[in-house]
């Protein structure tokens, strides 16, 4: 026997479960199977492109090892003999080659993966995993597991700055692909997989032990973010459980604090590129909270003592993403109107927090940057991959 109470307490409950219920199965919706069409476009051209990694093209320094990444900082200009440091504009002189070539290998390697999972087609794998032992393992043409000359800046920053860090943020997705290929029932051997860990080991290690990757870990405002997506996720892969737990910790008291009470990132907005800078940071802060959650702890739910959290930082941005008109800060110097496309913080966010409006928005966006330049501004090329766990 229960009380009348009880009786429609119970019922007004149930009620409203199921439009609570409807809402999620809204939003957890099958990302694979609604980007099917564009995955297997976006495979069915990287089938055509060959490996290219660095060693491919010679960077600009007499002496530097043909493995060794090299990439100049866009941000400053030679104006009258003198560098000139310009925020948020792009230096088309500056040399890219390296880091141009790390975007598109992540294109092919994402694409083909994501492809090989919605058809079960063993050639997209097969090719995925060509560029992967050419960039990773094959010894005449690997990349060294470092950053050690990226994002040089000629007569100021010769050997390479922190902010190198930032512009190689794809490898974060080229990592989570591997996953997938080195996993259960995947394609690569278990000679290749352990080449793929060792080589993510390596980079991770560097990433906390070298002068450039303390200087980004420590800093306080992106970089410090790209530079924790980047080791968790490699840390993930590699099976470096306390790497994974230092990450873990960064992003509760480090990474969180970035953003003020409103969910506003502070230092960015001070950028002449604040609407891009914003959306860049939260996306990566987004993809840095999807690797460390677990299924015991999901952080999209954290929050400090003060109330600042992934929900604030959501809120703040997608009024303005949703209408740019909104935006109440100046508009960036460059490329105001090539913002938002579809970012991932939209996708994940609106998954985590069954917010609907999230999702139909990110469905509406553009699916890229239209420029190339841009493509090293959007860390997710194929979120299907991030929709699900990735293999331990």
């Amino acid at each position: 026997m229960i009380s009348r109470r009880v009786f429609c307490v119970s019922g007004g409950a149930a009620a409203l479960a199921v439009p609570m219920l409807r809402a999620q199965e809204n939003v957890h919706f099958n990302v694979g199977e609604y980007e099917k069409p564009r995955i297997l476009a976006a495979a069915a051209d990287a089938l055509l492109q060959k490996p290219v990694t660095v060693v491919a093209t010679a960077a600009p320094v007499k002496g530097l090892d043909p493995h060794h990444y090299y990439s100049e900082d866009t941000e400053w200009f030679l104006v009258d003999g003198v560098y000139e440091h310009r925020i948020g504009r792009i230096n088309p002189a500056a040399f890219t080659t390296h880091r141009d070539a790390l975007v598109k290998m992540n294109g092919v390697v994402s694409a083909c993966v994501a492809a090989w999972r919605v058809s079960g087609d063993a050639k997209y794998a097969a090719h995925a995993m060509t560029h992967l032992r050419a960039w990773f393992l094959d010894a005449a043409t690997r990349m060294e597991p470092q950053l050690e000359h990226a994002a040089t800046v000629p007569k100021i920053a010769p050997d390479g700055s922190p902010r190198g860090i930032e512009e190689a943020v794809a490898l974060a997705e080229v990592v989570r692909a591997a996953s997938f290929l080195c996993g259960y029932g995947g394609v690569a051997t278990e000679d290749e997989a352990a080449g793929l860990r060792k080589w993510c080991s390596d980079f991770a290690t560097w990433l906390n032990e070298a002068k450039k990757g303390f200087l980004a870990r420590e800093s306080k405002d992106r970089l410090a973010i790209c530079w924790t997506l980047q080791a968790a996720e490699c840390a993930r892969f590699a099976r470096m459980g306390s790497l994974q737990l230092e990450c873990s910790h960064r992003f509760r008291d480090k990474l969180l604090r970035q953003m003020n009470f409103d969910g506003q990132f502070e230092i960015e907005l001070h950028r002449p590129d604040a609407f891009a800078a914003s959306i860049f940071t939260l996306d990566c802060l987004s993809m840095t909270c999807e690797v460390i959650s677990t299924p015991m702890e999901r952080l999209w739910d954290y929050n400090l003592p003060d109330g600042r959290g992934m929900r604030s930082a959501i809120a703040f941005l997608y009024p303005a993403m949703e209408n740019r008109a909104v935006w109440k800060f100046p508009a960036d110097a460059e490329h105001f109107t090539d913002w938002p496309v579809r970012q991932p913080s939209l996708l994940f966010a609106g998954r985590a927090y069954s917010r609907p409006e999230y999702v139909e928005l990110w469905k509406k966006l553009p699916v890229e940057p239209k420029r190339v330049e841009l493509l090293r501004y959007f860390p997710v090329s194929q979120p299907a991959l991030w929709a699900t766990r990735a293999p331990a």
